[in-house]
Parts: structure tokens; sequence; C-alpha cells
């Protein structure tokens, strides 16, 4: 699987980098040994290499593969597979309370917007990546899928930014957030799409008749008049940035378009604005991660 992105962090510098911006030179001088798992969830680092014939790729470091958490499709895949797909398949089929993926998605709602005070104020941003060199310690497995008294399963729900989505994240569960590119409503057959911001992939919010077949929680016509909300705030160039938690999957008939399947109105947010306040209010409030 090829890695398409890498974090660069060097004290306060740190940027998102694509394998096809750099060189051997610019590589060697800057980014060696600074460059880690885009996933927040991973300690592993990122190697860069430039063939003489001019192919360019990321790599984990040696020896760090099992730093990936073992939910990134990058982790180390030659020890304990068949301990992970059984890892995988018990996090991926638990079940999980709406209260938990609300929970989920109003965290890391509090986080981005934390993450934009943190960059007016000109304070360092903390993260995770706090270790050097080689890395030996093994990850935690601490998502077991374990059924709690009220019937949830405690595992954490990774985020991930759409731009960072590729088909290697087929069929996990993830809180995924970004820009809103497009939004298409299929009048006859009852379904919305999300365009997401992605340069390599087309990635989508998907809400299927699922999203409104319980009318207690929301209706088709509620749907249209949120989708037609959506349309409005996009044509007057409004910055629009969702969160929510969904499964992903390849669109039907593709091998390349992803879909986040969302079968809940609770399970999203948009600029920190619920499905039914935007309903109510007939707009979206102003981006409040401006850094996205």
């Amino acid at each position: 699987m090829k890695i398409e992105w890498a974090y660069y962090e060097n004290g306060d510098d740190t940027e998102e980098v694509y394998y096809e911006h750099l060189d051997k030179d610019l590589y060697e001088s800057k980014y060696q040994e600074h460059l880690y798992c885009i996933s927040d969830e991973c300690d592993a680092m990122i190697k860069f290499t430039h063939r003489k014939n001019g192919v360019k790729f990321f790599s984990t470091w040696n020896g760090q593969g099992d730093l990936h958490d073992i939910e990134c499709p990058y982790f180390l895949k030659d020890k304990g597979e068949v301990e992970r797909k059984n890892i995988l398949h018990q996090i991926e089929s638990a079940p999980v309370t709406d209260e938990h993926i609300i929970n989920t998605i109003l965290n890391k709602s509090k986080k981005l917007k934390e993450k934009e005070k943190r960059k007016k104020q000109n304070t360092r941003i903390m993260t995770r990546r706090t270790l050097q060199g080689k890395q030996t310690s093994q990850p935690e497995k601490i998502d077991n899928g374990e059924i709690d008294q009220f019937g949830s399963s405690s595992i954490r729900i990774f985020s991930l930014d759409s731009k960072h989505i590729t088909p290697d994240y087929v069929g996990y569960r993830k809180c995924v957030f970004g820009k809103i590119r497009h939004v298409y409503f299929h009048e006859t057959d009852g379904y919305v799409y999300l365009n997401l911001d992605n340069a390599q992939y087309r990635v989508s919010i998907y809400l299927p008749q699922a999203f409104y077949a319980d009318p207690e929680k929301t209706t088709k016509s509620a749907l249209v008049s949120f989708v037609d909300i959506i349309k409005q705030e996009l044509h007057v160039h409004k910055e629009l940035v969702i969160i929510c938690v969904g499964m992903i999957q390849f669109k039907k008939g593709s091998q390349q378009d992803v879909n986040i399947h969302v079968i809940n109105p609770s399970h999203l947010l948009i600029n920190d604005m619920k499905y039914y306040e935007i309903i109510t209010n007939s707009s979206v409030s102003s981006n409040p991660y401006n850094y996205l």
C-alpha cells in the first residue's frame, strides 16, 4: 500500500508533506528523521526514497511498522496478521451507541477549535510526536471491542482528515473531517453525496435512504431542506467543514471512489452546528476551524 502523505514536525515547524513535492536533496536537508505517519494515533516515522529512475515514494522507517496504530492500514502486516485481523473485526463489528458517536464528534470539534485558538495566539501546538530515532515500544491494543453494561463497545473511534483518505481505509469506521466542496441530491432515489476535499481520490459523505428511514430522527423533506441550505451556503462561498462518524466503503461499482456512510443525522456536525440547528436557522455559522 502506497503512503501518500507524511506529517513533518521539527520543534514548532510543522506541515503536511506529499512525496511528489520532495527530492533527495530537499529531503536530506530538511525532512529526514522528522516525518511521521499522518494519523494522530501513530508514532511511526516515515522515510522518503527517490530512485535514480525518478520514482518517488514514502515508506515506514525500518523496524517501525508496528508503531503504526493497529487500525492504521500501514501497521506492520507480516507480524501477527491473524491476530490483527481478529482485533480489527472486533473493532469494526462491535456495537457503538449514538451517545459514544456524538461525544466523539463533539470532542473532535472541540480539539479543532482549540487548535485554531492556539494558532491565533501563536502558541506551540503540542502533538504526540515525542519519540525520536528508533522506537521499540509496542502499540497498546486498547480497542478490544469489549461490551460495557450499556451494550456499547469501549473502542476509540479514531479521526482522519478527508485529505488523507485513500482506498486503503475502506472497511474502517472513522471520525472523518474535511471541507465540503459540492453537494449532490438524487431526487428519484433519495440519497445525498457531500463531496469532500481530497486531491487524489473522490471522497464523499454518503447519506443513503437509511438516513431518514426512522421518521423520529428525520424525514426526506427535512433532508431536502438541509441540502438546499448547504447548496445555498456553498453558492456564497462559505467554508463548510463537516465532522462525522461512519464506515468507509467503496462507491458501488468503483475501486477508487470512496464513501463515508452516515445513517443518522446526529452523527454529523457542520461548522460545529448540528443537523437540525442548520435546518432551524436556515443557515450555517462561519467556519470555526479556519486553519483547515
